[in-house]
């Protein structure tokens, strides 16, 4: 029972080793510009892309208080810090396989 424990640790541990390096390879984010917030209009949000019922539901949400900042795809890009859907599905199914095997013990 200790050795599989043992192993599980040591899978999770080479894991990590792996995967970090990976994560850390990317260039460092430029910072954000800290652009003053200002209220869109319907016609704005639709001149830069959103549809009309996405430019109806940023005006909602601006209504009810939030701020709405308009970045370029690059800058929301880096918002995900370089990881894919694909990359956190397999870091999320090495979890769950590393607490099963540890919970089987």
């Amino acid at each position: 029972m200790k050795l599989r424990l043992a192993s599980v640790l040591a899978l999770s541990l080479a894991f990590t080793q792996v995967a970090a390096p990976v994560a850390f390879a990317q260039e460092p984010a430029s910072q954000f510009r800290s652009v003053e917030a200002r209220t869109f209009s319907a016609d704005e949000l639709q001149r830069y892309g959103l549809t009309a019922s996405d430019a109806s539901q940023v005006q909602a949400l601006q209504d009810q208080g939030y701020t709405v900042r308009v970045v370029s795809g690059q800058e929301a890009e880096q918002y995900s810090a370089g990881l894919t859907n694909t990359t956190w599905l397999i870091i999320g199914l090495v979890v769950v396989v590393v607490v099963v095997a540890a919970v089987a013990d």
